[in-house]
């Protein structure tokens, strides 16, 4: 009941997220060739780019909570972190063009806008960017979701540029007052070249922790080390004559792999094995949640 509840709610929010952007998407991309600002249209295009990636997300959603089947015999869990990593390259690689962009604008000498329409977007982007952040947050949080946690940190990008965006065209405002208005139609590029720098934090550290995952590197947490500790203590307690263990997180799941060496085929019965299964389970069962727990017996130091 509980894994419904939090599949619902993980479904809920990136539906929520997909309208969102279907709406700013359209929005920003119309007021940007409208008012003619780049810094707007490198917002509705992070927007649009956004809502394609929240629909693989929602269709990922429904993958992982699918049982294993013929085709993936190990269930569908390592697709999250692979589109978590095709999600943060699509949005670095869109940084890294808007800042090339705002570079070559400022070499060409910049351009006009339409500040009052500019800025209207800039209000409303910015109020409905930061608003979705906060509830995927909330949502991904409560129910331990990584699919919603990147989709929110794509949304706190887009927040913290329309919101930059805004702050810049007040600041055109100020220098029409102050008599600088030469200098105005430098600000829409240099926006675009700050925010894209400034954006492009964000899927670095997605990419750097799903990567990992995706590569199938051993988590360095406080589930490793509860890991390693109960292994251990079963080990001295129930007299191993040696194991190894394998450990690694993809998604949403954990895959332990324990290879115990026993040497007293009489005591180390078919009964004994289950229970050493079962105390693994109970004891980890609450750090680890949803794993795959694979426990051998063998008799030949080769097989560890």
């Amino acid at each position: 009941m509980a894994i419904c509840r939090k599949i619902s709610k993980e479904r809920l929010a990136l539906k929520l997220s997909l309208a969102g952007t279907v709406v700013l998407a359209g929005l920003g991309i119309g007021y940007g060739l409208y008012v003619g600002s780049n810094a707007i249209l490198l917002d509705g295009m992070f927007s649009f780019l956004s809502m394609g990636m929240t629909g693989l997300s929602l269709y990922t959603a429904y993958l992982v909570s699918k049982p294993d089947d013929k085709q993936f015999q190990f269930g569908y869990a390592h697709i999250e972190p692979l589109i978590n990593v095709v999600n943060g390259l699509l949005i670095l690689i869109t940084c890294l063009f808007a800042f090339l962009s705002g570079v070559q604008t400022i070499v060409k000498g910049g351009h006009d806008i339409v500040l009052e329409h500019a800025i209207v977007y800039a209000i409303i982007s910015t109020v409905c960017c930061f608003a979705i952040y906060c509830i995927e947050t909330y949502i991904a949080r409560s129910v331990e979701s990584e699919l919603v946690r990147v989709d929110s940190q794509e949304w706190l990008v887009d927040g913290i540029l329309s919101a930059a965006i805004l702050v810049g065209f007040i600041i055109v405002v100020l220098l029409d007052q102050l008599g600088y208005s030469r200098w105005n139609a430098y600000v829409d590029p240099i926006l675009v070249s700050t925010l894209a720098i400034a954006a492009s934090v964000l899927p670095i550290k997605v990419l750097r922790r799903n990567l990992r995952e995706v590569l199938l590197v051993a988590p360095q947490d406080n589930v490793q080390r509860q890991v390693d500790r109960v292994i251990a203590r079963l080990s001295r307690q129930y007299r191993f004559a040696d194991y190894t263990h394998h450990f690694a997180k993809t998604g949403r799941q954990y895959d332990l792999e324990v290879n115990i060496l026993v040497t007293d085929d009489a005591y180390w019965t078919t009964t004994r094995q289950d229970y050493i299964r079962q105390l693994l389970w109970d004891e980890l069962a609450d750090e680890l949640g949803d794993t795959w727990l694979s426990v051998t017996f063998t008799g030949q130091k080769r097989w560890l």
